[in-house]
Parts: C-alpha cells; structure tokens; sequence
C-alpha cells in the first residue's frame, strides 16, 4: 500500500483520493491519513473487490454537483510496483477523448490484466453490476465496452503473501559479488 500511495502521489494524484479498508484495518486507516487521503472502509460483508469498488464510487458519485471528478484511477494496494509515467500516460490516453476506460499492458506479464484501470465518469453507474472478487472489466465486457490497453514496459504483480513480497524484495536486490 505505501509504494502505491507513494507512486500516485509522484503522479500527483493524491489530492481528493480515498483508500478503501476493512473496518479493523488501522495500519491502512492511518497509513491513508498520513498521505492526505480519505480513508472509507468497506461494507460489504465479504470484503470483496467488487464491495470496495462500490463503496468508493458511490462515495465519489455522492459528492456534490461540480466536485466529482470526471475519471478515476483503480490502484490496487497488493501491487506495490505501479509508477508514475503508467499512471501518466493512462491519464494521457484517457483525455484524448472517446475512452471508457484504459489500462496498460506490462510487456513482462502479456496476457495478464494490467493495473490500475482508469475509468470515465460514464461508466461508474455499471459498478452496481460487480460480483465477487472481479472488478469492472467483465462488466463492460458484457455490455460491449472496449477497455483500450496502451503497452509499457516492465511488470507489476500481485503481491498478497509475505512469501510474495520477500520474493519481490530479493528480485530487486543485487546479486551477491
């Protein structure tokens, strides 16, 4: 979670951002107070993606007329490797207009769904059709909405273990000489 709040913030994202918690995760609460975000926790009783996903919208959609942002950036917190310029050129791509939604393609990991995924303000009422622990790319699948991908180098994995993150931990340190 630090690294992704880490890299939104470098992007210049962080203003008005919520990050979505279980009730009992303070680490996550104060760690989302710390970077000036707002931290919402889930409702839903599962604590599923989908429920995150709707909470967070429908906090955004509530807002008052002229405050709601007109796209919004999905970053998952268990992948700590996103970088800026992703997040840049998927703003970039985005605001050439005509596009429901973007996310990148990492040429390491070809075939996997790449993240975060941004959304225009168009296709938010669609988050009431989320099931389980699948975001919105099946749902606008369903509904025939093209999800461009824009290709960038690199990876971005999961990371939802310790073991997971100690693996990634020793693929960035150097070799011993």
């Amino acid at each position: 979670m630090l690294l992704t709040l880490g890299a939104a913030r470098s992007a210049g994202l962080l203003h008005d951002a919520i990050v979505m918690h279980r009730p009992d995760d303070d680490a996550v609460r104060s760690l989302a107070i710390d970077y000036r975000c707002y931290p919402v926790e889930t409702r839903g009783s599962q604590g599923q993606l989908s429920d995150s996903l709707r909470a967070g919208i429908e906090m955004i959609r509530g807002r008052e007329a002229g405050q709601a942002p007109t796209a919004l950036l999905i970053c998952l917190g268990d992948q700590p490797l996103i970088r800026p310029d992703v997040i840049r050129a998927l703003i970039e791509t985005w605001a050439h207009g005509g596009i429901a939604a973007v996310r990148p393609s990492y040429r390491e990991t070809p075939g996997e769904p790449g993240h975060p995924l941004l959304l225009d303000r168009s296709v938010w009422p669609l988050a009431s059709e989320m099931r389980g622990e699948q975001g919105f790319a099946p749902v606008l699948l369903r509904r025939g909405i093209n999800i461009r991908t824009i290709s960038v180098g690199g990876s971005n994995p999961d990371v939802d273990t310790p073991e997971d993150l100690e693996a990634l931990e020793q693929q960035a340190s150097p070799a011993p000489l």
